[in-house]
């Protein structure tokens, strides 16, 4: 019979690197895909103000991933864009809220949610986050612009 001179010691070792390894959650369901952006009626033009009711206003002069300053902030702005695009207002705030809770200073979160409250008529809360949004733009061209534009489309629609 052989006589391991160390079995306990190389038990209890297996057991406690075992028990550091991380452990997998179960997935269940399908994987979620952002949902697919949606093209506007062919007579609906940006800016268009119907019924004294604003249409969908602003559109990101640039692709999101290239401004946002993280890419959790950026893929959140991508998707709240898109929803913005679907007409899916309350749906896209929700969204850009959590950006925002991430990181207070990027402007086109304020972009994305002055759009939404504009497209919605709620031009008081428009102009307040256009306004937010716009020192903090600095050299951000071409968010600076957006806002701007949009600020200037807010007060002619008020």
């Amino acid at each position: 019979m052989v006589r391991m001179k160390y079995p306990l010691s190389i038990l209890l070792v297996l057991l406690f690197v075992t028990g550091c390894a991380p452990m997998m959650a179960p997935v269940s369901g399908p994987p979620s895909t952002p949902p697919a952006p949606a093209t506007p009626p062919p007579d609906d033009e940006p800016g268009d103000v119907r019924d004294g009711v604003p249409g969908d206003v602003i559109v990101p002069s640039s692709p999101a991933p290239e401004r946002a300053s993280s890419s959790a902030v950026a893929q959140l702005v991508a998707n709240a864009w898109e929803y913005s695009r679907a007409g899916e207002y309350d749906r896209s705030n929700a969204v850009v809220e959590r950006a925002l809770r991430i990181n207070h200073t990027e402007p086109e979160i304020y972009l994305v949610m002055a759009s939404n409250y504009f497209a919605m008529a709620q031009l008081q809360l428009a102009e307040q986050l256009a306004r937010q949004g716009l020192p903090l733009a600095g050299s951000n061209g071409a968010v600076k612009r957006d806002l701007q534009r949009l600020l200037s489309q807010i007060i002619s629609a008020k």
